[in-house]
């Protein structure tokens, strides 16, 4: 029988809770899509309240995140995220136990528990794993997008088997964020047998906050107009593949090939960003294969659709992933890194939310989906942007002058 000293176990254990917390922070959206027809029909919720459910979460990220960083001075950070991931699965449940307003009471709770993860989760990462933060950060990258491509592919399957409905396969995937509070549980001894909480370096507010930095806020928007994107195809991608002559269940296949294609970027990508002094070229690369794959589903045929949506999935994996090195490479230590992922996914996020609505009216306004992606071709050129002016060597609040 193969030995484990404590210090290895509890590290292995602190290993795979941030994959199985990554796995919490996408699927339980990606899921609700697919389901939209069976639990439309049955509630008889109209368009808007379907609308509202897929801006609820990005708003719930906005409001929360910059409040996380107090439950951590009063915790101790993987306390906070094991009691979010709890919460989270509480949440998860009520969205299937009753009618449209407990979906939505739901809906809020899974956005304030995944907010948790979302800001949380990079920090734990610089504080843990500091010699493999690209290696870490990729492989919770991959878990967040492996298992939310699975949950948007399976919950259709699991709706119309024997014995089952959509409000099981909405519920089934609360396993995961059961899972990962699980293994936060067995780390407990290990945090009592330490003398300072695994967070207790976040005991004050910073000197200077990162709200004043220049470079912070042009990492929020990056963060921004990355997610922008993606949930905006979230919420519309399986109408525009419809609109283009797939059926509901090839437009619902290629939405898991689009989500496939972001999982070999998001594990390469940290890795070489780690090993850069400059990530500006990253930044451009994702950028570039946005626009790309934005152009081909507007206006280029659909045989080669696939290639696109691959495309996009690889501008996706490639600037999240980056977003999320940004919080460790251009931070100056832990405390720092804790207060930009929460500034940049509080504002970010809320950039965000606005894209679903704006898209849809604007589909509603021209009958087409043409202009709405044109908009979202020109998201990409600012995420190029901005991920060239956040991919220099400096560190928030370093003077341009001192780089690293």
């Amino acid at each position: 029988m193969i030995k484990i000293n404590r210090y290895k176990y509890f590290t292995i254990l602190l290993f795979l809770a941030v994959l199985f917390i990554g796995a919490t922070l996408r699927s339980p959206i990606s899921s609700i899509g697919p389901l939209v027809p069976f639990f439309k029909e049955e509630l008889g919720v109209s368009n808007s309240l379907v609308g509202l459910m897929n801006t609820l979460p990005l708003v719930a990220f906005g409001l929360f995140s910059p409040f996380i960083p107090k439950l951590s001075q009063k915790f101790g950070m993987e306390r906070t995220l094991m009691y979010s991931m709890v919460i989270l699965a509480i949440g998860m449940w009520l969205r299937g136990t009753g009618g449209a307003s407990l979906l939505l009471i739901g809906t809020v709770i899974v956005g304030f528990a995944i907010a948790v993860g979302n800001v949380m989760a990079p920090g734990l990462i610089k504080s843990s794993f500091p010699q493999q933060m690209g290696f870490v950060t990729g492989m919770y990258s991959v878990t967040m997008n492996l298992v939310s491509a699975l949950a948007a592919g399976l919950s259709v399957s699991i709706a119309v088997a024997p014995g089952m409905n959509w409000r099981i396969a909405m519920q089934i995937w609360l396993i995961v964020p059961i899972i990962a509070a699980l293994v936060l549980v067995l780390r407990i001894p290990y945090l009592r047998s330490r003398k300072k909480k695994v967070f207790a370096q976040i005991d004050k507010e910073p000197k200077e906050s990162v709200w004043k930095s220049k470079l912070a806020w042009t990492i929020t928007l990056f963060m921004g107009l990355q997610s922008f994107i993606p949930y905006s195809l979230f919420a519309w991608l399986p109408i525009m593949l419809t609109a283009k002559g797939f059926s509901e269940s090839e437009a619902g296949w290629l939405v898991t090939v689009n989500q496939l294609g972001i999982i070999p970027v998001a594990f390469i990508a940290p890795i070489i960003a780690g090993r850069m002094k400059k990530q500006s070229s990253i930044a451009l690369f994702g950028a570039g294969a946005f626009f790309v794959g934005l152009l081909g589903i507007a206006y280029l045929p659909n045989a080669a659709i696939v290639f696109y949506l691959i495309l996009i999935g690889i501008g996706a994996g490639t600037t999240y992933s980056l977003a999320m090195m940004f919080f460790v490479l251009r931070t100056q230590d832990i405390e720092q890194s804790y207060q930009l992922s929460g500034m940049a996914q509080s504002i970010g996020y809320l950039l965000a939310a606005v894209g679903p609505v704006c898209l849809g009216m604007i589909s509603d306004m021209t009958d087409s989906w043409s202009l709405p992606l044109i908009v979202l071709m020109g998201v990409a050129v600012l995420i190029a942007i901005f991920g060239f002016i956040s991919g220099q060597p400096l560190t928030v609040h370093q003077p341009a002058h001192k780089k690293n």
